[in-house]
Order: C-alpha cells, then sequence, then structure tokens
C-alpha cells in the first residue's frame, strides 16, 4: 500500500483479480465460472434481496484497506472503494436500475465513537458519482454487540434481529432500492435491516457492498 488513496501495482493487480473472479449475483459468494449453479444458496440467494453485488471477496488487499477504513479512521479508503464499486461492471448495471441508495447505519454510540459510518461514506459517493439520492430510511432499534463478538452464524443472526426501525417509510415505497454496507458474511445484518426496509413496500430491494467473506473460512471473526 502507498497510501489511503493508491494502492501499489502488486497490491492493485491483486484487487483486479478479485474484481473480475466470478461470483453469485444472488448471494454474492464466489463461483467456478460466469453464471455457473452456485453450491451454496442454489440460486435462493439471500432472504428479501432480488440481488447482492460485490466488489470481490474478503482476502487481502481488499480485508487489509476495509480493517484500515473501518478501524484506524482512514474514511478516505472508503470513498476509493465507492468509486471502484462504481466502476465495477455488475455493480454499474445494477445502480443503472436503482432508485434509491440506503446505507447501513450504526448505532449512534459506535459513530460517535468511530467518527463517521464507512457504509454512509461510501453510500454518499456512490450517489454522487451517479446522482442517486441517499436516504437514512432505517436507523438502529437498539444497541447489539459487535458482530466480530459472535462466534457463530447462528450467533449473528440472532444478535441482529430486530436491530433496526424503518423511518422513511414514504422515501422509499415503490422504489428500486439499494442496501449498502462494507462487507457481508453470514448476511444477518443485511437481512435484518432488509426486513426493517420491506415494510415500506418497496419494488425491489439490492444489496451491494465492497466485499463477501464465506463464514467457513478462517478470516470470519474478523469480520
Amino acid at each position: 500500500m502507498t497510501s489511503a488513496m493508491s494502492l501499489c501495482d502488486d497490491c492493485a493487480i491483486q484487487l483486479a483479480s478479485l474484481e473480475s473472479a466470478p461470483f453469485c449475483d444472488r448471494c454474492g459468494l464466489p463461483v467456478q465460472e460466469l453464471d455457473a449453479p452456485c453450491a451454496r444458496c442454489l440460486g435462493k440467494g439471500v432472504p428479501h434481496f432480488e440481488r447482492v453485488i460485490r466488489l470481490g471477496v474478503f482476502q487481502d488487499p481488499l480485508k487489509h484497506l476495509i480493517h484500515q477504513m473501518k478501524y484506524h479512521r482512514r474514511w478516505p479508503i472508503a470513498e476509493m472503494l465507492a468509486k471502484k464499486l462504481v466502476a465495477h461492471e455488475p455493480a454499474k448495471a445494477l445502480l443503472s436500475e436503482s432508485d434509491v441508495l440506503v446505507p447501513v447505519p450504526l448505532h449512534p454510540f459506535r459513530h460517535i465513537s468511530r467518527g463517521y459510518n464507512q457504509a454512509e461514506v461510501i453510500a454518499r459517493t456512490i450517489g454522487h458519482l451517479c446522482k442517486l439520492p441517499v436516504m437514512s430510511a432505517i436507523v438502529r432499534a437498539r444497541r447489539t454487540p459487535m458482530q466480530t463478538t459472535m462466534p457463530s452464524s447462528a450467533q449473528r443472526i440472532e444478535n441482529m434481529t430486530d436491530a433496526f426501525l424503518l423511518v422513511r417509510e414514504k422515501d422509499i415505497r415503490g422504489k428500486h432500492v439499494v442496501l449498502i454496507d462494507d462487507v457481508t458474511t453470514t448476511g444477518a445484518t443485511l437481512q435484518s435491516a432488509a426486513r426493517a426496509l420491506v415494510q415500506s413496500k418497496p419494488a425491489s430491494v439490492c444489496a451491494l457492498v465492497i466485499a463477501v467473506a464465506d463464514p467457513k473460512h478462517h478470516d470470519f471473526q474478523s469480520i
């Protein structure tokens, strides 16, 4: 890495490889080849979502960039990765059909301690570049323990149950909504946020994230 805003040649090549790898657009996880059947979701995708689009899998250098962005106050990395998403063909296709972006919110206490919400930085950068409105349509209904403290998928799902509350129903009713986050692993956070959003009866809900991680891999508890 050369700075928060640029990559060394080797990292740029590795990141480009992650971006170009085939994935299931229903759940975001890797597949053997483009349009190949997904062995993980079997074409069913993630509940409440029509599509889940990601920049790459949660591996270095993307893993390092996300940790720097999320835990070391290097928020310009979020802007850089958002720009890469906008240039990513699957994301570009999704955004061209979308009406509104909704970032996954942090609890106010966590937002204050971190200084910013990385999902909101990503969403606002994409919104500016694509001329799409960004709506804070949901809020955290309760302060949940960090997902990194949950050692299993079941615990993460339980932790996020009823974690979000719909507050701007009219802004997303009948619209094609894209939920924005940095990383998804079990899908617990995305699904909990989507359960709140679907109460407003949007035309569709899709997700756009920087990285997708496999909960069966060793890096699960680092996210």
